[in-house]
């Protein structure tokens, strides 16, 4: 004999844990992205500096000194512009997907609760009639 409001219990929680599991592979990936921004960012951002050392060390006159400085402060510019473009776009799409498990967590719920709710009335019915009979 099964007893289906413990079958609905169980199914209920193996369709949470896979809504759990879903918000971790996005909680997982969406950090994987932005750690792996950052470093690119910093490397970017150190290949510069490293450039501009050198370029310094060449510099004869104090009108190269300031287009050298110019050229390293456009390059930092167009490199933090990029990563908060690309950060802004990550975080923007994790939103999306984690409006997403919401949603999705919601319907379960109500679908569930519907079924939970349709259960316990089918009891009572089967219940009344033996209590008729």
């Amino acid at each position: 004999m099964t007893n289906p409001t413990l079958d609905l219990i169980t199914e209920y929680n193996s369709k949470v844990l896979e809504t759990l599991s879903a918000l971790n592979d996005l909680n997982v990936s969406t950090v994987d992205t932005i750690v792996n921004k950052q470093v690119e960012l910093s490397n970017t951002l150190l290949d510069a500096g490293l450039a501009s050392s050198k370029e310094f060390a060449a510099v004869k006159t104090p009108a190269d000194a300031v287009e050298v400085s110019n050229k390293l402060a456009q390059s930092v510019a167009a490199t933090l512009t990029g990563f908060v473009k690309d950060s802004t776009a990550t975080t923007l799409a994790a939103r999306e997907s984690l409006k997403s498990v919401i949603d999705d967590s919601y319907a379960l719920n109500g679908e569930y609760a519907n079924k939970a709710f349709s259960a316990g009335a089918e009891k009572v019915k089967k219940t009344a009639k033996k209590a008729a009979a």
